[in-house]
């Protein structure tokens, strides 16, 4: 990702800059002493300001080397002033002189930074491996000035975002010019399209890792069986067993059951899991608990078995504990969901069919009928052929219906792994 977007900058500075030549800015002015010239052949500008004594410059070089020096002021900052520089090698001999006074200084357009100077002497010599010395300095010894070394461009990752900041603090404080100019630079016209372009670029990702992100939670491998009447579908949930039914656990959730006065299938379930089958059950209500508690609670389990009941008191429930959150993660583990009744209607997207005629009171007001979404259609339970006539009335166009819902008899379940989700159970699927 670093490297994508230090090339697109590149790039970008390439194509705006065209052949306007550039030097690595060094500000210097700031800071007192001695200087250290790295890599004399590649091209810098030194930004400095003599207060009161020289400025010194100092290169150690393992292999020959090609020295360029010029000297330049800024102009009209400090149109007025000329400046010197000696060379000196080891020995502390001087071998080179540029001197202010005796050069016609000409005015000079830097298109690079869009800065205007008045460019004094240079020099250009092949010089040995070796130490030297290069003093800068005025007669009063202060003002304003630019040492030009090298002349060979170069750019790495370090240096382009060096420019990014000290432009503008050169615009501002050296040469006292609107910072606002700096963004008709190459590099300022590069950085904004880079800003630009990376914006997009990072949108297009954010689009992309959605999409995928949705592409993955749909083909999760998560189980699911959604019955109409329970432990009526026991064959079908020992199928589903990866170990011995003894070592199964089951978090069995009455919290439907709680506003039912008869709960005769309630015992029928338990008995079936506990007895007959062999579970270790545990009996649990989500009703007042936290989401923390509820993961607790079946985080050990096997099996989260949602019984049924009153549905709208059962969702009131699931939302205050934030119950879909939880279920989602245990999916993700590989945990299964079996709903019976009104626990496999919340599973769906919606709610709605819970209500229809002479279906569940919503004894509770609620109004946002969402359900978890953990499939992408609503279910119908307890099918009967007098169903028929109620289910076209709610949903009149008939791909819709084929479309949005599933219904169930009581000897039927829908069974969802991953992306597939098939009908299993007696007789053929229920079309309306």
């Amino acid at each position: 990702m670093k490297k994508l977007i230090f090339f697109l900058v590149i790039f970008l500075f390439l194509a705006t800059a065209g052949n306007v030549s550039a030097h690595q800015p060094r500000i210097i002015y700031l800071q007192s002493g001695d200087v250290k010239i790295n890599n004399p052949e590649i091209s810098q500008a030194f930004y400095d300001e003599l207060k009161g004594q020289p400025r010194d410059y100092f290169i150690d070089s393992s292999k020959d080397f090609d020295l360029y020096i010029n000297l330049l002021v800024p102009n009209p900052e400090n149109k007025d002033s000329r400046y010197f520089a000696d060379v000196f090698d080891s020995q502390d001999k001087k071998i080179f002189s540029l001197d202010g006074n005796s050069f016609a200084w000409q005015e000079f357009y830097e298109p690079f930074g869009r800065d205007y100077y008045l460019k004094g002497p240079e020099l250009d010599e092949k010089l040995p491996a070796g130490k030297y010395k290069i003093e800068v300095f005025s007669k009063n010894n202060s003002g304003k000035y630019v040492l030009a070394v090298g002349k060979t461009e170069s750019f790495d990752a370090l240096s382009i975002l060096n420019i990014y900041w000290q432009l503008p603090l050169l615009k501002i404080s050296f040469f006292k010019t609107s910072v606002l100019q700096f963004f008709l630079t190459p590099f300022g016209i590069g950085g904004v399209a880079a800003i630009g372009a990376l914006l997009i670029f990072l949108a297009l990702i954010y689009y992309l890792v959605g999409l995928i992100k949705g592409i993955v939670r749909h083909n999760m491998a998560k189980t699911l069986l959604l019955t109409s009447n329970g432990m009526q579908m026991k064959n079908e949930i020992i199928k589903l067993l990866q170990k011995p039914a003894y070592d199964v656990t089951v978090a069995f959730i009455t919290t439907a059951a709680k506003p039912e006065e008869n709960l005769d299938y309630l015992k029928k379930d338990w008995n079936i899991m506990r007895d007959e089958l062999g579970f270790n059950v545990e009996e649990v209500d989500i009703d007042g608990k936290t989401e923390s508690e509820v993961m607790k609670l079946l985080e050990l389990k096997d099996i989260i078995f949602v019984e049924g009941g009153n549905t709208f008191y059962l969702l009131k429930s699931m939302r205050e504990c934030n119950f879909e959150k939880v279920i989602r993660k245990l999916l993700k583990w590989g945990k299964v969901y079996i709903g019976a009744s009104a626990g496999s209607i919340v599973a769906g997207k919606t709610i709605k069919t819970a209500g229809w005629k002479n279906g569940d009171k919503n004894m509770v007001g609620l109004k946002n009928l969402k359900g978890l979404n953990l499939v992408g259609f609503d279910i119908f339970v307890h099918y009967q052929p007098e169903n028929a006539e109620t289910i076209k009335q709610q949903i009149k166009n008939p791909r819709k219906r084929a479309k949005k819902l599933k219904i169930l008899t009581d000897g039927q379940a829908i069974l969802v792994q991953g992306r597939e989700v098939a009908l299993i159970g007696e007789g053929e699927a229920v079309i309306v």
